[in-house]
């Protein structure tokens, strides 16, 4: 008897039930059933209601059931063996809230006193609300998580630690990677292993099986054949998660494949533009190099230093000596500050104290020197080609001399003629004479005019030394 009625004479009054004392203390929600009124609740049971116990005590049990699980649970409290019942979840109601979601276990209880001839049912129920709460958003969590890990263009691969062959998670992008089904790899059929190129097997193989003693977190790079038979190379990020207290123990091994293909193939363009530089640079028959504002060196090509007559170290070397103005130097740092590239025609000296005329073309570095000025250039040797370029307008200029004073020549051989006939005859002609010789003049000023021009203008005489003491007159080019 739970109400704590001791009248009963079979109960004596110094012993009243002592489990009631128990049920009040306990943190569940404990109600007795008998014809499906509440005969005893629990301040457990109050707290999860709402109710206090004057409010619970004699109300049927269903009435503090949510609507939507009242049939359920009157069809438990029904059966003949509530005891082989199954804990049953349902929704407590609330009169400020929306209640309360409870776990019930039932049992069959023996009554005494008043209540001796009616079966009883002792309920115990546990609020699970805050769990499930708590379940809800780890699912929504999880939903969220499992969301981003399919979305996200990495594979990510989970594997029981100590067992390359146990995979615990994968993503779907591995269907856009390697081409086979998250089926087909978790059921075994396939393996990533089956994926990765033969030569670089083996050292895939130990990379995992190095998780967790030799590794705990490491990457790798190798290429994989899919199954379109295509070959993408990937970064495999390997990483141990470890239970949480657990001393150091591994709970699972976690791999991100990045594919890098892209990154992979530009690698191997620039080392391929790379060799083809350093074949040119070293093959080059035109000097390259590349200095600091300072003009020292920094690289120098072998066409550089067999034209600036240096040996396999250039360290220490300055650009400023080949010059034989330095002031042309100022002028090229001035256009590459200006404009970030520059082209110079300029005299340098080189191997052998040998002037010669060299064009500069340079660009300024991209990345400079400390907080200073750094270019890259390349010397072309133009002197040959300066001659040659002089021979020819000799050339021309002669042929436009020639041009100019042949019709002066002819007419003096033809007044010579004139002048020889009249001679020779009986009675010579003072007047034709005349006539011829101021012919002779004319043409005699149109071949000096020319010359002086081409004298004042390209040509000047030189008066040096003849070693002898005595002293010799040398045409020497202007230009």
């Amino acid at each position: 008897m739970l109400d704590g009625d001791t009248s009963d004479d079979r109960f004596p009054s110094a012993n009243p039930i002592p489990c009631r004392q128990i049920l009040s203390l306990l943190g569940e929600g404990v109600a007795v059933l008998t014809r499906g009124r509440v005969i005893y609740a629990n301040t457990a049971l109050c707290e999860m209601t709402g109710l206090n116990r004057g409010e619970i005590l004699g109300c049927t049990f269903l009435s503090l059931v949510a609507d939507p699980h009242r049939a359920l649970i009157s069809d438990c409290l029904r059966q003949v063996d509530v005891a082989c019942a199954a804990p049953m979840t349902f929704r407590l109601q609330r009169g400020t809230s929306a209640g309360r979601q409870v776990r019930m276990a039932v049992a069959e209880l023996q009554l005494h006193g008043s209540y001796s001839d009616d079966p009883g049912i002792l309920c115990s129920l546990t609020d699970i609300t805050d769990f499930q709460d708590r379940i809800i958003e780890l699912e929504r969590a999880n939903r969220r998580m499992r969301s981003h890990l399919d979305d996200t263009e990495s594979v990510l691969i989970s594997f029981a630690p100590y067992d390359c062959n146990d995979i615990l998670l994968i993503n779907r992008h591995v269907e856009a990677l390697l081409g086979c089904s998250i089926k087909e790899i978790m059921n075994g059929r396939r393996h990533l292993f089956d994926f990765v190129h033969p030569d670089h097997l083996s050292r895939v193989m130990d990379f995992y099986n190095g998780f967790p003693d030799t590794h705990e977190t490491e990457e790798i790079e190798y290429p994989i054949i899919n199954n379109s038979r295509q070959t993408r190379w990937v970064r495999d990020m390997g990483n141990t998660l470890f239970v949480e207290h657990g001393g150091g123990m591994p709970r699972r091994i976690d791999h991100t494949l990045v594919d890098i293909t892209d990154q992979k193939n530009r690698e191997m363009e620039l080392r391929e533009e790379r060799r083809k530089l350093a074949s040119i640079l070293k093959n080059s028959t035109d000097m390259i190099y590349r200095v600091d504002k300072a003009g020292n060196f920094l690289e120098l090509n072998p066409a550089g230093l067999k034209l600036l007559g240096f040996g396999d170290d250039f360290k220490g070397r300055n650009i400023l000596d080949a010059y034989v103005d330095q002031s042309q130097r100022e002028r090229l740092l001035l256009q590459l500050e200006e404009k970030g590239q520059a082209q110079q025609l300029t005299r340098w000296k080189v191997a052998d104290e040998m002037v010669i005329d060299v064009v500069i073309n340079a660009v300024q570095d991209s990345q400079p020197q400390g907080n200073g000025l750094s270019y890259q250039g390349i010397v072309h040797n133009v002197t040959h080609t300066l001659e040659l370029k002089k021979l020819e307008t000799i050339k021309k200029m002669a042929g436009g001399l020639s041009d100019k004073i042949n019709t002066p020549l002819m007419t003096l051989l033809m007044n010579i003629q004139l002048m020889r006939e009249t001679v020779e005859s009986a009675t010579p002609d003072t007047a034709e004479i005349l006539e011829c010789l101021d012919e002779m003049e004319k043409a005699y000023h149109k071949i000096v005019g020319p010359m002086q021009t081409v004298r004042e203008n390209y040509w000047y005489i030189d008066e040096v030394p003849d070693g002898c003491g005595g002293t010799i007159y040398e045409v020497r080019d202007k230009r």
